[in-house]
């Protein structure tokens, strides 16, 4: 097999994998075997173990050596932690984005939500796919910060956050508003607007955590 094939089955294994425990298809406490997540993604053990690395930076599952690697418990407390910390940031990731985004990554970001906006118009929309593009506009956001510091963090609260809100108040509506407000941010990029999109971010992140007790004031 090809360099760039083993790459790209890694890549989509991770992506599967990810959607899975933020959607709880694999609940807290699952434990994930690895001779089962080989032989089903096709991909080696170096590869597997390389995802699990990245999942558990970013609080998703939780490895103990010589005894196993489960799905991360569900813990309201910290996610509520981590949306004290991620509003400002996200304030900080749309400021310094729309000051250094560059030609490319506007491009990119037009193209999500192209596709989303086609995607949702159709009867049978597959939603791993739609779930796919939220995650991505917002990597992309965070990268055009050029703080890798800043775009590690906010990639690991997002994919917590994320967890919390398929648990709690995932619904296609829901999403489709996400999409809304992610078209706001991209006008607001392209003028780079920096104290619009900053604002902007803080209003779509605020909109995973408004159904919870004490979230609203943040």
């Amino acid at each position: 097999m090809k360099e760039n094939e083993k790459s790209s089955l890694k890549s989509q294994a991770y992506e599967n994998l990810r959607y899975r425990i933020i959607t709880q298809e694999l609940p807290p406490g699952e434990l994930l075997k690895e001779k089962e997540l080989t032989a089903h993604y096709k991909i080696g053990r170096t590869p597997l173990r390389e995802i699990f690395i990245e999942l558990q930076r970013q609080g998703l599952i939780r490895r103990v050596p010589r005894s196993g690697t489960w799905v991360a418990p569900l813990d309201l407390n910290f996610v509520k932690q981590i949306a004290e910390v991620r509003l400002p940031l996200e304030k900080l990731a749309g400021e310094l984005a729309a000051e250094r985004i560059s030609a490319e990554q506007i491009q990119l970001l037009e193209q999500i939500l192209e596709k989303a906006e086609s995607d949702q118009s159709r009867d049978n929309t597959d939603l791993q796919e739609l779930i796919k593009y939220e995650s991505r506009f917002h990597h992309i956001i965070y990268a055009a910060t050029r703080n890798r510091k800043l775009e590690e963090l906010l990639v690991e609260f997002q994919a917590v956050s994320s967890r919390l809100w398929h648990s709690i108040f995932f619904t296609k509506e829901h999403l489709q508003k996400m999409f809304e407000d992610q078209r706001d941010v991209l006008n607001a990029l392209k003028k780079h607007n920096w104290k619009l999109c900053g604002e902007l971010l803080v209003k779509h992140t605020q909109a995973y955590f408004g159904g919870i007790n004490g979230f609203k004031k943040l």
